[in-house]
């Protein structure tokens, strides 16, 4: 199916244009859009994003120069675009992205810095060579037919190279997060992208071997059910997850005052109470009696005596009202206004919105939102 629609730069007063491209193109604008919501909305900017942000950015831009390719038109803008070589650019922005959230140190990030080169350096060439040919406002060396030929076959080749190397890197980035919510999302992330390089990958591997450009109608379909997947599930868990490691490392620094203060010999009970009030094991999602009765030396069973006798709740209700304690003191925190609900919630040991909702509301009658607003 075609539709038509005027466009008033071209010779031609119509061009053709499938549902198809439309889709992509309204892909492509998401993308944009994406971009910069990350970069500049007080709800994802920060250092940690911002690579991401770039990322999209600069994909939107690669798509809109291959969109108007495809449908056989190239507007002078696109074409100041196509001089610039960002196959080489994207994949380090990504790159990045992983670096920064495997709490890298900012040390360890600029030794990095060193991949943007191939993008700096092949652009320049390229843009040298344009205007050679188009102006001759200078000579190259290897200013020929074979010469021109060697540089773009050595820049296809490059193209398959260069992103499979990052794609590499960025794998072994995930792989040393120690955040285990994070590393669920970045690696989805990482296959999704690795995905849409790999495929990017194989069509400049046709290029490179039978010197034929394939339209990229279908990568850019699939880029676009990408941008939907990360703009409906991904960007939420991930701030959520994002916002659990921060209010993580607020706590971090109550519990190590905590820690500090001499503890006087207690009974087994006392010590459990130690361990929640100093140790905060009770933010563990998967504390289980049999891992609290080892910490403490006894059997499984007689911790459910000792918690029965002392608090008057079976082990779990006693773990999860200490839990909803946790909480209501963060929500009564000026310092934890900026979090939702959930992400105090989860953080302080819930393993999941019901069970958060459930038994915040057991303990007190109200569900968090009510007893925020109280």
């Amino acid at each position: 199916m075609q539709f038509r629609f005027k466009w008033a730069a071209l010779n031609s007063p119509y061009i053709e244009v499938s549902v198809l491209e439309i889709v992509i193109l309204i892909g492509i604008l998401h993308c944009f859009a994406l971009g910069f919501t990350i970069l500049f909305s007080k709800f994802f900017k920060s250092k940690s994003n911002n690579p991401l942000g770039y990322t999209l950015l600069i994909i939107a831009v690669v798509g809109l120069n291959n969109w108007f390719w495809d449908i056989g038109t190239n507007p002078l803008l696109i074409n100041i675009l196509d001089l610039f070589l960002w196959q080489f650019l994207y994949p380090v922005t990504l790159f990045f992205f992983f670096v920064r959230n495997s709490v890298q140190k900012s040390k360890t990030l600029k030794s990095y810095r060193y991949f943007y080169l191939p993008f700096v350096l092949l652009s320049t060439l390229n843009i040298m060579l344009s205007l050679s040919i188009n102006f001759d406002l200078f000579i190259l060396p290897f200013k020929t037919i074979d010469g021109y030929s060697f540089f773009y076959k050595s820049i296809s080749l490059l193209s398959v190279i260069f992103p499979l190397l990052m794609v590499y890197l960025s794998y072994k980035q995930i792989r040393i997060t120690n955040r285990p919510v994070q590393k669920k999302w970045l690696f989805y992330l990482w296959v999704f992208t690795s995905a849409l390089l790999v495929f990017g990958v194989v069509l400049e591997s046709y290029r490179f071997l039978f010197s034929e450009k394939l339209p990229l109608t279908y990568l850019w379909t699939f880029a676009s059910i990408f941008i939907y997947w990360l703009i409906y599930h991904g960007l939420f868990q991930f701030k959520l997850s994002n916002d659990q490691f921060e209010i993580r490392s607020i706590r971090r620094k109550e519990i190590a005052v905590s820690a500090n203060k001499p503890a006087a010999k207690r009974s087994h009970f006392d010590s459990l109470i130690n361990l929640l009030d100093t140790e905060k094991i009770h933010f563990d999602p998967n504390l289980s009696r049999e891992k609290v009765a080892d910490k403490l030396g006894i059997s499984s069973g007689y911790l459910s005596q000792i918690v029965n006798e002392n608090a008057g709740v079976n082990f779990p209700d006693f773990i999860n009202s200490r839990r909803v304690e946790e909480v209501k003191k963060l929500i009564n925190d000026p310092e934890f206004n900026r979090y939702s609900l959930l992400e105090i919630g989860l953080e302080c040991g819930f393993n999941s919105k019901t069970s958060f909702y459930t038994n915040f509301k057991k303990e007190t009658g109200l569900t968090p939102r009510e007893f925020k607003n109280k």
